[in-house]
């Protein structure tokens, strides 16, 4: 691999460690032993970033709508204790430990909260919801969020801080089973080499 093509690649693993986390974050990081399929939207400022998701269990698996710092894929094994980026671009990929910003909520309370008041029911995106507004300490802080609950599953569906502009949400929710076979690497692709040294 010439030196370029190396500069690039440990670039965007550099961006998918440390900076795209942060967009695609949610406050919480609970993950439930769930199964579903769905599009997900997170809003930060005038950032959005869309992607598909799978979830199974300890696992899931975003496809990105745009590629994130040149990962087009991302998959999260809690069972290994690590994430695989995908460059699929030029077939290969990196594992990186799991970041916190890397979990998904998926249950009815977040982390950190401290109360959680019921405002109504309301049907959204196609599943009967519960409304609630939820305070949750992050840091030290207060912060506050209007929190929509599905009635069966108690899973978020949407998130909406009210201090910033932030919001994250699942369209197209489906609650299916899916295959072992999405949260495997690709095959025939090649790990990244991270120890080549690269010249400025």
């Amino acid at each position: 691999m010439d030196t370029l093509k190396r500069r690039v690649l440990f670039r965007w693993v550099w961006l998918w460690s440390v900076v795209i986390p942060i967009l695609i974050s949610s406050p919480a990081h609970q993950a439930a032993a769930l199964d579903f399929s769905a599009e997900r939207i997170v809003k930060s400022g005038k950032t959005v970033v869309r992607a598909h998701v799978n979830a199974k269990d300890d696992r899931w698996r975003f496809e990105f709508a745009e590629p994130q710092g040149g990962a087009s894929i991302i998959i999260v094994r809690k069972d290994r204790n690590a994430s695989w980026l995908i460059l699929s671009r030029w077939r290969q990929y990196a594992e990186v430990p799991i970041a916190k910003n890397h979990m998904l909520q998926t249950s009815g309370t977040m982390e950190g909260e401290l109360s959680r008041e019921f405002i109504g029911a309301e049907l959204l995106n196609g599943h009967p919801t519960e409304l609630f507004e939820v305070t949750v300490s992050e840091n030290g802080d207060l912060r506050h969020y209007f929190q929509w609950i599905t009635t069966a599953q108690r899973f978020p569906v949407k998130t909406i801080s009210k201090e910033d502009n932030w919001s994250e949400e699942y369209q197209r929710l489906m609650f299916i089973e899916q295959s072992m076979f999405l949260f495997e690497l690709p095959l025939r692709f090649d790990p990244l080499d991270r120890s080549a040294k690269i010249q400025q």
